[in-house]
């Protein structure tokens, strides 16, 4: 690969900044810190905090903490520091062992000096901790405990992996499947449901994106779905299966949830990071310069977190029509202040704001038959997101219950601009600028965990406004007007309850009632001579939710589910066309998820499995059709069944040598034969778009135990071959076909400072992610678009943390 001076200066001048400023601060403590902020909780559920927010293995007799509540833990610690302060008149001590494991014992316990040289044995009655804790059910639960198909990535996992976006870490989650498109636009798809690959669906998508439980999904045709870089996330959660009783509409297949760092309020805290890179093919340099600072300003009553991103990935794709090399770069800019004011020991008030600019100054789809790499526009097809979120939450401690009151305003804009020469004749292009308004409360109380009896109840309220124009040009004229207007409104009522027959045995039942409407407008024609065209859809109904699991002991648990999900319908705002009817409106979808889990635990759980085999039946789906002249819209099928199975297992072989594996099965299909009119048969057995029958992904990390603890990590994806699209629904289905893809990366610490060199696509692979065709009828090849994987890319990164 080739790289320019010029493209070299600012990207190397950046990450030069941020390392000196890191080597200017005084690095002066061999044992670590780590800013904890652990609520007065169960001892089990704390010392697991420990364990998650200091990255080491804690291990005791789950015996010795039952019925024990520990004191609430705010500050700057060592981990031995912090354990002492919860442990203390608990009659527990914690001490080290081989390979820096801490073990919690009954203080008196005499340990032969030996064994604080002698890891601990497979036969030890220790159970070890770093199960991550969750909000999956909207209160704090241990991962494996909670009755659902939940995966999260903890801030220091995504750091360890160098995540930084969707395509490095979600389709290492069972039954996910990344379809990376244009940045801004890819969709994240959960156990196979989903209807698109390239771009989003005609209406809702299928998949809920939240960030700290604040929505992020459109409930009409999406204006972006943002894609967070993962720096300073405490976590993300990615669920699977619908989630329609907690969260709501448009998370028929699940939910992904960005859940950012705390404030601290008696601490200092900061992290840098910045990293350079190079991708085969692009004679561009990547570079990230990242920061995150914690500021208490009034000592356990006020206090500020901030965080700021400056991303920059290469382009690899060569315009041959606008002659631009590496034009599908891509430029993320990213701002969060999170406030936090304790006004007293049972008041918490925090509000947060958030600012995401993604750029790109070419679309990512290349034409396969121009060779590699290769795309022709006559314009360059631009688009830049600008996501923007102020939310304001309280939190009051009622005794019997915590109330949380949650309000945000949600601001999304696209501006793009896209090449449509093949349909409206030579210079002619459709220019986009949609803009939404979001706003939404709620309301819930949420009973203290650990009781005979849990419950939750709330109430959330949503309204948005959209206008979506994209006028056609043609030679810098309209040649043609059309924009949308979408008003939606929602309110809801949710509730949950988890009741415990024994030590062994729970159940839950839980349901949601929706009433959501959505209003229409639409203005289309050739100048002068517009037509405007209104509708309105309506969609009320009860989304329920029912689970039982057994727990016979720490080391096994299993559970059956049902739940359901629900996605609103809409209204199908494109110009008439003669001799094809197009249907004014398309229905709500639904589906039933049954599914049931296992999870068992062996070795003191150092070796963990996580199986959960599914059905889904889903109805009157929602489908994105083509007309002749190229306009989209949708209609309903009949339905389609979803079947799977799916694996997670965790292996601890030594305290140096860790292994993680995912797999999955998947069989989606159209489970009945559907006339959609306009001579359009969907036949039985056709495959969902964008859902391979398997997907695995495997990760191995070994770390030595000597001085900078040096580690190195091998991972690898596979993904097999799917369809692009339904079959005769107007445009052909593309194969996608299976691919592999190897990462590697090696770093070592010194003190606070991290540094880790990494090669990702060892192979230089072109797998795959989605597919679709861009002609007006027919199956030339030289029209099917392809998006690729990014090409092998080698970088640097230097991480630094007080």
């Amino acid at each position: 690969m080739g790289y320019s001076k010029q493209g070299l200066k600012r990207p190397f001048a950046a990450a030069l900044v941020a390392v000196l400023t890191a080597l200017a601060q005084d690095a002066f403590a061999d044992t670590p810190t780590f800013a904890f902020d652990i609520p007065q909780e169960d001892l089990s559920l704390a010392l697991n905090q420990i364990a998650q927010q200091s990255h080491i293995d804690i291990t005791n007799n789950a015996d010795l903490t039952r019925g024990k509540t520990s004191p609430s833990l705010q500050g700057t610690y060592t981990p031995e520091q912090a354990l002492a302060k919860l442990l203390q008149g608990s009659g527990l001590y914690a001490r080290q062992i081989a390979g820096g494991a801490l073990v919690v014992e009954t203080e008196g316990t005499a340990a032969a000096p030996t064994d604080v040289k002698k890891p601990l044995s497979d036969g030890d009655a220790a159970t070890q901790l770093g199960n991550i804790i969750v909000t999956a059910s909207k209160r704090s639960q241990k991962q494996r405990e909670v009755a659902d198909s939940v995966t999260a990535f903890s801030g220091n996992e995504l750091r360890q992996m160098g995540a930084q976006s969707f395509e490095d870490y979600i389709g290492r989650a069972p039954g996910v499947i990344f379809d990376q498109a244009t940045p801004g636009l890819s969709n994240v798809t959960i156990r196979g449901v989903g209807t698109t690959t390239a771009g989003p669906d005609q209406g809702q998508g299928t998949t809920g994106i939240y960030l700290n439980d604040i929505p992020l999904t459109d409930p009409s045709f999406g204006v972006s779905i943002p894609d967070i870089d993962t720096f300073d996330l405490q976590r993300v959660e990615v669920l699977r299966g619908p989630q329609g009783t907690l969260f709501g509409a448009a998370t028929l297949g699940g939910a992904v949830n960005y859940i950012i760092n705390p404030v601290y309020l008696d601490t200092y805290d900061a992290r840098l990071e910045s990293s350079v890179e190079g991708t085969q093919h692009s004679s561009d340099v990547g570079y990230t310069v990242k920061g995150a600072f914690n500021l208490p300003i009034v000592t356990d009553t006020l206090g500020m977190r901030v965080t700021a991103i400056k991303r920059f990935d290469p382009g690899y794709l060569d315009n041959i029509g606008t002659g631009q090399k590496d034009s599908n770069s891509h430029d993320v800019e990213d701002f969060r202040i999170n406030t936090l004011w304790q006004v007293n020991r049972l008041v918490s008030v925090s509000f947060f704001s958030f600012y995401d600019s993604a750029k790109s100054p070419d679309a990512s789809y290349a034409f396969p038959s121009l060779g590699d790499l290769k795309r022709d526009t006559t314009i360059p097809e631009f688009t830049d997101f600008a996501t923007r979120i102020n939310n304001l939450k309280v939190d009051t401690d009622l005794n019997f219950a915590t109330l949380t009151i949650s309000g945000a305003l949600t601001q999304k804009t696209q501006s793009s601009q896209a090449d449509e020469s093949l349909f409206f004749g030579p210079n002619s292009s459709i220019v986009s600028s949609p803009k939404t308004r979001m706003t939404s409360l709620e309301a819930r109380l949420t009973s203290p965990s650990g009781g005979t009896f849990e419950w939750l109840a709330g109430v959330y309220h949503g309204a948005l406004h959209e206008n979506f124009p994209e006028p056609v040009y043609q030679n810098g004229a309209v040649l043609e007007d059309l924009a949308v207007d979408y008003v939606s409104d929602e309110t809801s009522e949710f509730g949950e309850a988890t009741y415990r027959f024994s030590d062994q045995w729970r159940a839950t039942l839980g349901g949601r009632y929706y009433d959501i409407s959505l209003q229409t407008e639409s203005i289309e024609g050739a100048p002068g001579a517009d037509q405007i065209t209104a509708g309105r859809e309506v969609g009320r109904g009860f989304s329920p939710k029912g689970s039982i699991t057994f727990e016979p002991s720490k080391n096994f648990l299993a559970y059956a589910l049902v739940s359901k999900g629900y996605r609103s319908g809409g209204v199908n705002l494109v110009p008439p066309l003669a001799g094809f009817p197009t249907p004014a409106t398309y229905r709500p979808d639904s589906l039933v998820n049954y599914e049931i889990g296992i999870r068992p635990s062996w070795f003191n759980q150092r070796l963990t499995l996580d199986t959960t085999l599914f059905y889904i039946n889903w109805t009157d789906i929602q489908l994105r059709l083509a007309r002749p002249d190229g306009f989209a819209y949708a209609a309903n099928a009949g339905g389609a069944h979803n079947i799977g199975l799916e694996n997670a297992l965790n292996w601890t072989a030594t305290s140096n040598l860790q292994f993680q594996l995912s797999a999955t099965f998947l069989q989606a299909q159209i489970s009945k034969a559907t006339d959609l009119g306009n001579g359009v048969v969907l036949p039985e057995g056709a495959r969902i778009p964008g859902a391979p029958h398997w997907s695995t992904s495997e990760l191995a990390t070994y770390h030595w135990n000597i001085e900078y603890r040096p580690y190195v990590t091998v991972s690898h994806r596979f993904v097999s071959g799917a369809q692009s699209g339904f079959p005769g629904t107007g445009t052909p289905s593309l194969p996608i076909m299976d691919y592999s893809v190897f990462d590697l990366r090696a770093g070592f610490n010194i003190k606070q400072y991290d540094f880790s060199l990494y090669a990702n696509n060892i192979a230089d692979r072109r797998g795959v992610t989605a597919a679709d065709y861009a002609g007006l009828s027919g199956s030339d090849p030289s029209f099917n678009r392809d998006f690729y994987i990014r090409p092998r890319t080698v970088g640097l990164r230097v991480g630094w943390h007080m």
